[in-house]
């Protein structure tokens, strides 16, 4: 069904709603089926719908037919036959069957505690019970023992002249064809009182939308607490950023969602050694007065260029052409003292002492010619040979063979060899000394290496420096002790760093010193706020990662909030209501209230615009449609408009199935009972009435509405059954009316069936205290009919618990004469002095059974004998 116009009845209403929810996200299909089946939603449903609606791949449990159980238009009509064997329900009897006619009235009575409520409640869930599921009592087992096994009953059931059986359990859908039979609790009727007093009608259809959109409510706030609180995690970091906003990292927080690539942000928060020198550089760098800074790093690359050139002078000396220098500086040493030695070995050949001629020698030599020139003969040629001149030796007087080998020696010394070789020497002597110069010393080195990690904060340079000085001393250390393997590796002195140090010193130079406004200061601004920025994000990294996940999840809400919109559900709602609320509903609501006894009041079924995008119906005043018919209304008057709205809506279907009542008189006043049974008796001419009732005068009330009509035609067949408690045991059926409602016939042939059964005492100790327990009860039995014997030959004229009188009826007590009188008084009297000797004497001696038997005989002929009469007077 798709189009409201067919819709006439409540339960096509149901139907349609079933329709419709197909197309209805899941969470609000598993929604309309626990408000069916609950009636409300409690924290753990709305919790559960949440994490549906958030997961769309979550199935649900979805509404099905099963759920609904509505009434189906022009459907055989179904009626109750029996429910039997009720098991581990509460603590009813098991074994026993309580019955129902087919078609009238069958009020089941039962005091408080008699099981009667247990009985309701199997009825309630295995029919129709109108806004009743999951607000109805719990069925429990008997908590005073431990139940095994489902709860359950079978039960007997009529559709159409067709008898079916079904079993019901607890907690399993019943047969769908019992939802037919509607139960009415006052409770949960469609008619309620607003908050503003207002006495408002709504079709359950409507109800179970208007729940629906109360549900969308609930959700949105659980869902809008849930982004609130994913939204209280994000952190002040990023909810107001320190970054700037036109940094490369400030756009990407300024923009930071649910796609914020993550790649993205881990490659902003990798902040390398080199960029952190050059953050701190920059940082220094701008944070002062430029000419300051400007002077300080100019001092710094001095410092820098000097060290520069002293590892250029390290470089060189240990250079491949510097060692290929000493190395021929070394061969021509070599070569030309070679030459010297064979000289001065000529020459020292025949001289007294050895050595002459050598190193030693000539050292020696050397230092007499300066002793000579210096202090001794100065001024004069090396060696003074005049007459009288010592040797400047040994100090003695020159003879001719001393002063022939000084001034041999002397020649020997001045020969071109000599002088070669010594020039040699002191060639290489002057490389040596030089390349010696070359090493800056480790303790120079350290501190170079010192200044640069800490005041250029540059590590990375100190310690390739560092590496080259070490590398280029040994070499050199090698070089100078003249050791073959004078090839170790040295790393290029470019490589090192030195040059780009002094480069990037002097562009840092040249932006301090440029104008503010200039490019160049612009872009170390720039530079500054990036690296900045990226330091900054490598500290909060992990939070921006966790707030691109929270909007992930936000994400997911959002899509979740917008199937918790309740437009569509409202629509629909004001379609059903436009359908269901007719003025034949109207129409027969009225004709209800007027058979309720409730004409005077004069109200009617009229629209009340919407609360909450939902349609609204109130039961106004005709003559005061502003005021609040809440205030005027009683609770009697409140229940028989509810039960008017009740028997309204069961009249817009055409099906005749049966309809059960629980208690429905209670705390009405006696008018407004007799008007309900009345109603209900009526009711019962046409389809099956069940009325649970522990109201006594109700049943009295509803069994003469039905029986005791002026037109033959109009009586409704009516049938009594009683619950009660035996043995504190509580739902024993008996398919009869309680003692205390049986007419005095009924009690009579009770007291009878009864005497038989109790004979056998009688027989076993006819003194024994077992039968005069037994006696004393039949007599006060007997006693409690004779009293009913009157009342049923007054009730053509007055009835129990009727407030009225039937003057039509006055003619039929012309048939009780003064012998009926005196005939009552006697046997009555009979009674109450059997029961006063049994209770005063001292030894009580109780009737017979025959003796209690021939009263009854009286009883029964007494009464048969005024109905007689009675009879030909209304036949006459």
């Amino acid at each position: 069904m798709s189009n409201t116009q067919t819709i006439q009845t409540e339960d096509d209403a149901m139907q349609e709603i079933l329709a419709w929810s197909q197309n209805r996200p899941a969470w609000q299909r598993d929604a309309l089926r626990r408000l069916l089946l609950k009636g409300s939603l409690d924290d753990v449903d709305v919790s559960e719908l949440a994490t549906l609606c958030k997961d769309s791949s979550l199935p649900g449990v979805p509404l099905t037919e099963d759920h609904v159980g509505a009434q189906q238009k022009d459907a055989p009509s179904v009626s109750l036959k029996s429910v039997r064997n009720a098991r581990n329900v509460n603590a009813l009897a098991e074994d026993q069957t309580l019955t129902f006619i087919g078609k009238g009235l069958t009020i089941i009575y039962g005091d408080n505690g008699s099981g009667k409520s247990g009985y309701v409640r199997v009825l309630k869930k295995a029919c129709r019970a109108r806004m009743l599921r999951g607000r109805e009592e719990a069925i429990l087992p008997n908590v005073y023992e431990d139940s095994t096994g489902p709860q359950c009953a079978d039960i007997e059931y009529h559709i159409g002249d067709k008898v079916q059986k079904d079993v019901w359990k607890n907690g399993e859908s019943p047969d769908p064809q019992l939802a037919q039979i509607s139960v009415f609790d006052s409770r949960t009727a469609n008619i309620h009182v607003q908050e503003t007093n207002d006495l408002a009608y709504t079709p359950f259809p409507m109800k179970l939308l208007e729940r629906l959109v109360a549900a969308c409510k609930a959700l949105k706030t659980s869902l809008d607490a849930e982004a609130a609180a994913i939204k209280g995690k994000t952190p002040e970091s990023i909810s107001n950023p320190t970054c700037s906003p036109d940094t490369v990292v400030g756009k990407l927080i300024a923009t930071l969602c649910k796609d914020t690539d993550t790649e993205s942000v881990n490659g902003l928060a990798q902040i390398s050694d080199n960029e952190l020198l050059r953050l701190a550089e920059l940082t220094s760098d701008l944070s002062q007065d430029p000419q300051v800074v400007a002077r300080r790093l100019r001092s710094q690359c001095t410092r820098v260029e000097a060290l520069r050139s002293k590892l250029q002078a390290l470089d060189a000396a240990v250079s491949a052409a510097s060692v290929a220098q000493r190395n021929a500086l070394v061969q021509d040493l070599q070569t030309k003292s070679g030459a010297a030695r064979l000289a001065s070995q000529d020459f020292a050949t025949g001289e007294p002492l050895e050595g002459v001629g050598t190193e030693s020698w000539r050292a020696l030599w050397d230092k007499a010619r300066a002793y000579s020139m210096e202090v001794v003969y100065p001024g004069q040629e090396f060696p003074v040979l005049v007459d009288g001149a010592r040797c400047v030796l040994c100090q003695q007087e020159l003879e001719k063979e001393a002063t022939d080998r000084l001034r041999r020696f002397e020649a020997f010394v001045q020969d071109r060899t000599q002088k070669e070789a010594e020039a040699a020497k002191q060639a290489l002597d002057a490389f040596l000394e030089t390349f010696k110069g070359a090493a800056p010393s480790i303790a120079s080195i350290r501190q170079e290496c010192v200044f640069l990690a800490d005041e250029l904060g540059r590590p990375d340079l100190a310690k390739a420096t560092r590496r080259f000085a070490i590398l280029a001393r040994w070499r050199h250390r090698r070089i100078l002790r003249a050791r073959k393997d004078t090839a170790a590796a040295v790393p290029p002195l470019v490589d090192v760093g030195l040059d780009a140090c002094i480069t990037d010193l002097d562009r840092r130079i040249q932006a301090l010193l440029a104008d503010a406004g200039s490019e160049d200061r612009k872009k170390l601004s720039s530079e500054l706020a990036e690296l900045r920025d990226r330091q900054w994000l490598s500290g909060i990294k992990e939070d921006v990662l966790a707030e691109i996940e929270r909007g992930k999840l936000l994400e997911e809400l959002n899509v979740a909030l917008k199937d918790v919109h309740h437009g569509s559900i409202t629509t629909k709602n004001t379609a059903l209501s436009e359908a269901l609320v007719t003025e034949r509903l109207r129409g027969r609501f009225a004709k209800e209230v007027d058979r309720l006894d409730l004409a005077g009041l004069a109200i009617e079924l009229s629209q009340a615009g919407s609360q909450g995008g939902i349609s609204r119906f109130k039961v106004s005043l005709i003559q005061n449609k502003s005021g609040n018919t809440g205030d005027v209304l009683s609770e009697g008057e409140f229940r028989c408009v509810a039960l008017a709205g009740f028997m309204a809506e069961l009249a817009t279907n055409n099906s005749a199935s049966g309809i059960i009542f629980d208690d429905p008189v209670s705390s009405l006043d006696h008018m407004h009972r007799e008007a309900i049974a009345q109603r209900l008796a009526e009711e019962g001419r046409v389809r099956q009435v069940v009325v649970f009732t522990h109201d006594l005068p109700f049943l009295f009330l509803l069994r003469n509405a039905c029986v005791h009509v002026d037109d033959p035609a109009l009586k409704t067949e009516v049938a009594l059954r009683h619950i009660q408690k035996l043995q504190g045991i509580p739902g024993h059926c008996k398919n009869e009316a309680p003692e205390k409602a049986k007419h005095a016939l009924e009690r009579a042939k009770g007291m009878r069936t009864h005497l038989g059964n109790c004979r056998p005492r009688y027989e076993a100790d006819p003194e024994g205290a077992d039968w005069l327990i037994t006696a004393r009860g039949l007599v006060d039995s007997l006693r409690q009919a004779w009293e009913a014997a009157v009342e049923d030959t007054i009730s053509p004229v007055l009835r129990t618990f009727s407030s009225k009188v039937n003057t039509k009826g006055f003619v039929k007590l012309s048939a009780i004469t003064e012998d009926d009188a005196k005939t009552m008084r006697k046997h009555y009297g009979q009674c109450s002095v059997i029961l006063h000797k049994t209770s005063d004497a001292m030894n009580p001696t109780a009737p017979t059974p025959d003796a209690i038997e021939k009263e009854i005989d009286a009883l029964v002929g007494w009464l048969e004998a005024v109905s007689e009469r009675q009879k030909k007077l209304d036949a006459a």
